[in-house]
């Protein structure tokens, strides 16, 4: 009895994976099975530390969630993990580099644009009611 079954004649025969083939070639950002995956955990001792303090895991799910600047982490999740790339990792960090290129630096941060700006005259009665303040208590 053989075993071997034959295809169809009307499906085209497709030649096995290489292991550099990706998933799916129509996808730019797809992950071939040779990809090494990351979890968050994994990915946040990997990173550098900004200011000495590590990169917190809730920050990498945000930027896979919500995102930075309208630029988002592709992630993948497998079974209860979340899983990242080293490739994911620089096209987000080079997105948003490129966003800071493309994107000229205003006078005033951006939460403060809806805000009018204080005259020297109010910035002085701040000042006064501040010191008095300080005075009362003592200080």
């Amino acid at each position: 009895m053989n075993s071997a079954v034959a295809a169809p004649s009307n499906v085209a025969a497709m030649p096995p994976p290489s292991p550099t083939s990706r998933a799916t070639d129509s996808s730019p950002h797809s992950i071939g099975l040779d990809t090494q995956l990351l979890t968050l955990a994994e990915a946040v001792i990997r990173l550098p530390r900004i200011d000495g303090k590590k990169v917190a895991i809730s920050t990498l799910w945000r930027w896979c969630r919500k995102g930075l600047r309208g630029v988002r982490l592709d992630y993948m999740r497998v079974g209860r993990k979340i899983c990242i790339t080293y490739p994911a990792l620089l096209r987000f960090f080079e997105e948003l580099a490129a966003l800071d290129r493309h994107t000229a630096p205003s006078g005033r941060p951006k939460f403060l644009h809806k805000r009018k700006p204080i005259t020297s005259k109010q910035r002085l009665r701040a000042l006064a009611e501040a010191d008095a303040i300080l005075e009362r208590a003592g200080i």
